[in-house]
């Protein structure tokens, strides 16, 4: 039998119902993961090597604690953690390939699918507590009845 909706879009789902937007806001969970991880392997590499990777040092462990209570954050379904994620990404990335443009290769197409993923997670969380609030008014409105 042939399937009538439409296939999934990893890159920009539909959000219909809440888990549905549990699950958008997932993806900028796990997008502010892979930066913190990342950037704590590459600053322990340049750490053990001596020298700055790709512009990070010692100083990157930094930004990953903050991509770290970031993604804490956005777990718990935080509207303004959610774009503070997609808003300091942005400007790192913007910085980023303005400084070291020799780095942009590869770079370039994780640092597209990282934000895709990140405003995935906005528009999950805050589609998450519009569909919440909704359910909410709408499971008052039944009990009144």
């Amino acid at each position: 039998m042939a399937r009538s909706s439409k296939p999934e879009r990893w890159y920009w789902p539909e959000i219909g119902n809440l888990a549905d937007a549990e699950q958008a806001s997932n993806q900028g969970f796990w997008a502010a993961v892979v930066c913190a991880v990342v950037t704590v392997l590459i600053a322990t590499v340049a750490i053990t090597a001596g020298k700055s990777i790709a512009g990070i040092d010692a100083t990157a462990y930094a930004d990953a604690a903050a991509f770290a209570v970031i993604a804490w954050r956005i777990r718990a379904r935080s509207k303004s953690f959610a774009v503070i994620g997609l808003v300091l990404f942005l400007i790192e990335k913007i910085i980023q390939f303005a400084t070291q443009p020799l780095n942009l290769g590869f770079g370039i197409v994780v640092a597209v699918c990282l934000l895709l993923a990140f405003i995935t997670g906005v528009r999950g969380t805050f589609a998450y507590h519009r569909l919440k609030d909704a359910a909410l008014l709408q499971q008052g409105a039944t009990q009144d009845a």
